[in-house]
């Protein structure tokens, strides 16, 4: 006998391995192709198949018995929730398909265990919601034995007082049954069937601020369920809240809209920072717009908490918009997100709430530095200088000790805005900057490592690799070689878990990036190897534009052909090189590709393409004919 749910997702997972279809796969098993759905059905657990069944998909997938003996063993209960720390692999993947965690078979342990403590805490909130019903249960057979007391002595208005109080008792209990179901359908990952029960146990009450109270509670299963697993679950968070922002009568009940449209607003923010393009940009606008309504029910005298917390949130809103926007509207946006930031700061105070305080003052940091990065100058610098000072306050509370991921995300932030200051700072000082965001990327990452955050340690690694690459460019002779390998090899590490498939917008950035360090390399390797250098260079640029398409990512798409150009171009200086001219022609081509991008809106790299055309063409007129 099978575990069906752990063999339902080891089907799933090696079916994805052999790239089958479930229609290949049924044809394979049953002859028939228009079987697919008895697939789909034994991958989401619902069907236990019969053993001749498991030894064809055995055979059809490559399963092996070795693979199979834990599921045949299986014996998945409730208590293993309380040892997840101490779960074989075997006893995670199972416990996992109970959860229907379609991809459990690629999870790195500590991800995994990560993900089903969540799912734990998620259970464990689900059994409490069923518990309590029983007390409901118990109170409702009190009322009613209390209106029969009352019938019996005639007393027909108490018998009224008790029927009443029965009628809303029983309303609650099928409001809070559905909130039940509702979680068990998030543990199972039907968010759809989730917010369908959650909408209509919000819809049974009949008052508005009844209903929006109901709907303000239920939002953060389906946000907490979204920011956690699926977006998804925003898109629904966003719908169940609505209502509430539509029926509640702001000036009766200022408190009750003003929450429903803070929440409305989160929903949108957090899809659209995870939402590229228009469609990302308009649902940041909708979040901004619905902060700014509630802030003008919600006051800094009257309700100084919700105003911060409405404060903070639209100022991430405004710099998460204001970083996608080019020129003076981008950056009016970030400062009003300083502002937002400091306002917030008079109620978030560090000795009332530390932990919130330190958060605010880290998304001040962001904003300071999202600034300078935009801002030429003194000014510019100035503005990263104070970034700086944010995240240092910030590590007050921060610390690694009490808060390990919250330090370990600050040391990044802190990393990428010492080395932007450093890269624009020449001499000494800016070789010490930049000396000191590679020590604060290498302190982060002994939080972030590899197994236990596979994604965040590689985006720390591809910042690493930026920074090593600025030191290499600026430092001569070995040291400077040794530099710029350094930073090659932490991008071919970070591609270890960007990879094509599974990450192809990071895949590309740090291919690209690879290649850049590749090439930096090459101009300082004469000879063969400097050429092999920049073939390596060249495909790992070419490899990028797999997913840096002109259609889909245009500017991105030009970057990589501005590449591309300087490539050919050192390359036509390259001491190995007997086809200079080819080079030359070959990165005026690539060239004049991201000349057709960039415009006004992208003026810095309009005027670096146009030297560089400017370049190429003076080298072509140099060799002649």
């Amino acid at each position: 006998m099978v575990d069906r749910a752990a063999f339902g997702a080891l089907v799933c997972a090696k079916r994805g391995v052999k790239k089958q279809t479930q229609e290949s796969l049924a044809l394979n098993v049953y002859g028939d192709s228009t079987r697919k759905g008895d697939i789909s059905r034994i991958e989401s657990g619902k069907t236990a198949p019969q053993e001749t069944t498991v030894q064809k998909l055995m055979e059809a997938l490559d399963i092996t018995e070795a693979e199979m003996a834990p599921i045949r063993a299986s014996r998945v209960s409730a208590e293993q929730l309380d040892h997840i720390a101490i779960l074989s692999r075997e006893d995670l993947q199972n416990l996992a398909a109970r959860f229907q965690i379609e991809d459990a078979f690629d999870r790195q342990d500590r991800d995994l265990r990560d993900l089903l403590t969540k799912k734990a805490e998620q259970y464990r909130a689900y059994r409490r919601q069923i518990d309590s019903l029983d007390d409901r249960v118990a109170e409702i057979a009190d009322l009613k034995s209390a209106a029969q007391d009352a019938a019996a002595k005639l007393n027909f208005d108490e018998v009224e007082e008790f029927l009443a109080r029965v009628d809303e008792f029983e309303t609650e209990i099928a409001a809070e049954t559905k909130v039940a179901r509702a979680q068990n359908a998030l543990l199972r990952g039907e968010v759809d069937q989730a917010y369908r029960l959650l909408n209509s146990a919000a819809s049974a009450f009949s008052k508005p601020v009844e209903e929006a109270h109901r709907r303000i509670r239920f939002f953060d299963y389906l946000y907490e369920y979204g920011k956690s697993h699926v977006s998804s679950g925003l898109e629904f968070a966003a719908e169940l809240i609505r209502p509430a922002v539509k029926t509640v009568n702001p000036k009766n009940d200022p408190v009750v809209y003003a929450n429903s449209l803070n929440r409305l607003g989160m929903a949108l923010q957090a899809k659209g920072a995870r939402t590229p393009g228009e469609p990302g940009a308009a649902l940041l606008v909708q979040a901004v717009d619905c902060y700014r309504l509630a802030l003008r029910t919600t006051t800094e005298f009257d309700d100084p908490m919700d105003w911060a917390m409405t404060k903070r949130n639209l100022g991430i809103a405004l710099e998460t918009q204001g970083g996608r926007m080019p020129g003076a509207p981008g950056a009016d946006l970030l400062a009003e997100a300083v502002d937002c930031f400091r306002a917030a700061l008079r109620v978030r105070t560090e000795a009332d709430d530390p932990l919130d305080w330190a958060k605010t003052m880290n998304n001040l940091g962001n904003a300071l530095s999202n600034q300078g990065i935009r801002t030429p100058g003194y000014a510019g610098a100035a503005l990263l200088t104070k970034a700086v000072e944010n995240y240092r306050t910030a590590l007050q509370v921060r610390t690694e000790a009490d808060h390990p991921w919250d330090w370990a995300m600050t040391m990044q932030n802190l990393g990428g805005t010492l080395a932007t200051a450093g890269s624009r700072t020449p001499g000494a000082p800016g070789a010490a900057l930049l000396a000191e965001a590679v020590e604060s990327y290498r302190a982060a990452l002994r939080v972030t490592t590899e197994a236990d955050r596979p994604l965040d340690w590689a985006m720390t690694m591809q910042n690493l690799g930026g920074t090593l690459l600025s030191q290499g460019i600026r430092t001569e002779g070995a040291p400077g070689l040794d530099l710029l390998a350094e930073a090659a090899g932490s991008y071919r590490a970070a591609l270890r878990v960007r990879t094509e498939v599974d990450h192809p917008l990071q895949w590309a950035t740090t291919m690209q990036n690879l290649g850049i360090a590749l090439r930096n390399l090459a101009t300082r390797t004469p000879g063969a190897p400097g050429a092999a250098l920049l073939a390596e260079a060249a495909g790992s640029y070419r490899a990028a534009l797999r997913v840096r398409t002109e259609t889909d990512h245009p500017l991105d798409w030009a970057m990589t052909q501005e590449n591309l150009a300087m490539l050919h171009s050192a390359w036509a200086r390259h001491d190995s090189t007997e086809t200079p001219k080819d080079h030359l022609q070959t990165a005026l081509t690539h060239v004049d590709a991201a000349l057709k991008i960039y415009d006004d809106s992208t003026g810095y790299y309009l005027e670096q393409a146009g030297k560089l055309r400017a370049e190429i063409l003076g080298a072509l007129n140099a060799l002649g004919d």
